[in-house]
């Protein structure tokens, strides 16, 4: 917990942004904010709650730097412990960040105006917009994957060990030799043989330049992913 005042733009807190609450209040601050996540009875939908939850902890803004990340991360969180989605799929963050003076204007607008209602419909926006392109990655991935598989089945040369590994890659598309002989249970020259059919397909890349120790990457997928 923090010793001193925090404060948010300016040099000193009488010309800040925002000031949070003092030190001694962080800690009952943050304690109720945690009796309110592990809450069993609500009325409220889950993306509702992962909205005031998250506003609420950027509010107390418990540590000197990293309160922005450690928020965005309570997103991700929540919306997986609270079911909305089995996995982390949603990539909320990416909106904020990218709308961030809308993001710092309406958790202000709650502070200063109380204006929950404005937060929350934008908080519901940047939801939309993360499923929306989770849905468009999905979809570019599985497509990416379906035509790099029937260029590995269409080289003749392939293997039962080549095509083995290639479905093993979206789960792991950084691979060494060690590695893949490991994952097949077979010997290093197999599953050398094994990555040279799918360098031979263009789907994986040697990205070390070296002769030894090398390593091996699905780049076109890996390029989706963090696009």
């Amino acid at each position: 917990m923090p010793r001193t005042q925090n404060w948010i733009g300016g040099s000193r807190p009488g010309n800040a942004r925002f000031v949070p609450p003092p030190a001694n209040a962080v800690g009952p601050a943050l304690g109720d904010l945690e009796r309110y996540i592990h809450h069993t009875e609500h009325t409220l939908p889950p993306l509702v709650r992962v909205a005031l939850a998250h506003a609420q902890f950027e509010t107390i803004h418990p540590f000197l730097d990293g309160n922005g990340r450690i928020g965005r991360l309570l997103i991700a969180m929540l919306l997986e412990a609270w079911e909305f989605v089995p996995e982390p799929l949603l990539y909320v963050s990416g909106y904020l960040k990218k709308h961030q003076r809308a993001y710092y204007d309406r958790l202000s607008a709650i502070r200063l105006d109380g204006d929950w209602e404005g937060w929350v419909s934008f908080f519901l926006e940047a939801v939309e917009a993360a499923a929306d392109e989770a849905q468009g990655s999905i979809v570019a991935i599985a497509a990416r994957i379906a035509d790099d598989r029937k260029r590995v089945l269409e080289l003749g040369t392939s293997t039962l060990a080549t095509l083995r590994l290639f479905e093993l890659l979206p789960t792991m598309p950084r691979i060494t030799i060690d590695r893949a002989a490991q994952l097949l249970s077979v010997t290093p020259p197999t599953a050398a043989k094994a990555i040279q059919g799918l360098q031979a397909a263009d789907v994986l890349r040697e990205t070390t330049g070296r002769s030894r120790n090398q390593s091996f990457l699905y780049v076109s997928y890996v390029q989706l992913l963090v696009d």
